[in-house]
């Protein structure tokens, strides 16, 4: 099979094959070209980065609520790392994820989590794990295939004949197509029994041509989330954004941001990898009930890992690029309630903290970033948690403020007389947190404010002392909304 992988070209070559024009004229591709390979770097994962958050909102957007779907989605073809993280996105889905041969190996590993009487072969726990070939190209390039009802696309992050990385994307079918061909071409390699699930589901989602009004969709949302206004690097002609310059700005504090990045990328890449063999695991319908136990374990502990550095995550781009407001669409609160609280309590009494909530039994739709809000408000919970002493309770109350939703968050501590008023929390950096008791790390008030007024959103905190603290966020109404028809109190 050592040769097999000279005729399997990257990615990046075949969307480049498409009648693509660059955003930018001429001399600015000379301007361009002497930028140091660094900034060129940043400049693609920021496009990137762009892309799959877009790719994100125009899934919401497109396919049926997950209660009203009653069958697969769509597929979504990736690598070498799954790019989505909305759980709701994913379960309408059929996901396979191409990884790099090495990595495979992290799957026997889980083995030991199996009993002696269930032995797993790597093909039950690789299940949409689709190992490449030994020194295969597409292990250098990040790229997503989504093949759905209403649109097909294909995003890349690779280098170009030049050796120079750029990021590119195409709804065209012909070259959705050609990619799929030669990611066929690498299953037929090396899990030839894979095609036989995989290519009916690509038939009935078989690439077509886009509504015109969705691609022109999608790069306002691409562009909404760039540090500036500008389009990818390459685009198809058919659809490409406006030529609008692009200027790339430092950090103000590079140092600290990049590393942080840095960490963030280096930690979610083999928490993602887990997490995706434990939930390979746990289709598996002959598990035994303390094995089960012990995978959901790691899955809820994976994904609360990754949240928390996807956040951190944002925080950075936030600070570093001056990012506009994300593009907030219509949710309701009552989901990420039900899924979050019990994960906030849990939090709060590891810290020897209780926490009630108060709800009403109707809940208006706010405008926010459903995944991002989730994350933020349980970033806020843990730095809250960490900045009052032990034995409090925290009151978490619900209600209307105008054309806004107020979340209250009130300490008080159960009995001052006994008071243990924790160290302060010690600054790492420009973003983060250190609460030096529990060795717990959160970002800092400022990057929370920050990363809610991205939002839409507004935080005010008010301490009265040591020992009692009120923390309060206003999350604006969706639009239609008429604050009249509710009776929150």
């Amino acid at each position: 099979m050592a040769g097999s992988k000279e005729f399997l070209p990257t990615i990046s070559s075949l969307v480049a094959l498409g009648e693509f024009a660059q955003t930018a004229p001429l001399d600015e591709q000379t301007a361009t070209a002497a930028r140091s390979t660094e900034i060129q770097q940043q400049q693609a994962e920021a496009e990137w980065q762009a892309a799959i958050a877009a790719l994100s909102h125009l899934l919401t957007q497109q396919l049926p609520p997950q209660s009203r779907a009653t069958s697969t989605q769509g597929v979504l073809l990736s690598g070498p790392f799954p790019v989505l993280e909305n759980t709701d996105l994913m379960a309408q889905l059929s996901s396979w994820t191409f990884i790099p041969q090495t990595l495979e190996q992290l799957a026997l590993t889980f083995t030991q989590l199996m009993p002696a009487e269930y032995p797993a072969s790597k093909e039950q726990l690789s299940d949409r794990l689709l190992p490449l070939i030994e020194d295969d190209p597409l292990a250098a390039e990040r790229f997503c295939l989504v093949l759905t009802q209403s649109f097909s696309l294909i995003l890349v992050l690779g280098k170009d004949a030049n050796g120079e990385i750029h990021f590119q994307f195409s709804f065209t079918p012909r070259i959705v197509e050609s990619v799929w061909q030669q990611l066929r071409s690498r299953v037929h390699l090396v899990r030839p029994q894979q095609l036989e699930r995989l290519e009916p589901l690509v038939e009935t989602f078989a690439p077509r041509e886009p509504d015109y009004r969705l691609v022109s969709h999608f790069s306002r949302l691409l562009l909404t989330q760039l540090p500036r206004s500008q389009p990818p690097q390459r685009a198809d002609a058919a659809e490409a954004a406006p030529a609008v310059q692009y200027a790339y700005h430092e950090p103000t504090d590079g140092t600290d941001t990049e590393l942080l990045k840095a960490m963030a990328h280096e930690i979610r890449t083999p928490l993602t990898t887990i997490r995706t063999f434990t939930r390979s695991l746990l289709k598996r319908k002959d598990l035994q009930a303390n094995v089960k136990h012990r995978l959901q374990q790691i899955d809820r502990e994976c994904t609360r890992q990754i949240d928390r550095f996807n956040l951190i995550f944002h925080a950075v781009e936030l600070e570093a690029t001056n990012r506009p407001r994300s593009p907030l669409t219509a949710i309701s609160l009552s989901q990420i309630f039900q899924d979050a609280i019990p994960q906030w309590q849990h939090a709060a009494q590891r810290r020897n903290l209780s926490l009630d909530v108060e709800l009403p039994s109707q809940l208006p739709s706010v405008a926010s970033d459903p995944a991002l809000l989730r994350q933020v408000l349980t970033g806020l919970v843990e730095l809250f948690t960490h900045s009052i002493p032990a034995n409090s309770h925290i009151q978490m109350q619900v209600m209307l403020a105008g054309h806004q939703l107020k979340l209250q968050f009130q300490s008080q501590l159960a009995s001052p007389a006994n008071a243990c008023i924790p160290p302060p929390l010690q600054a790492l950096g420009n973003l983060l947190m250190f609460q030096p008791e529990t060795g717990g790390v959160s970002l800092n008030l400022k990057a929370t404010k920050n990363l809610f007024h991205a939002l839409g959103a507004k935080l005010i905190v008010r301490d009265r002392s040591a020992q009692e603290a009120t923390w309060t966020v206003f999350l604006p109404l969706e639009t239609t909304v008429d604050p009249s028809a509710y009776r929150i109190v």
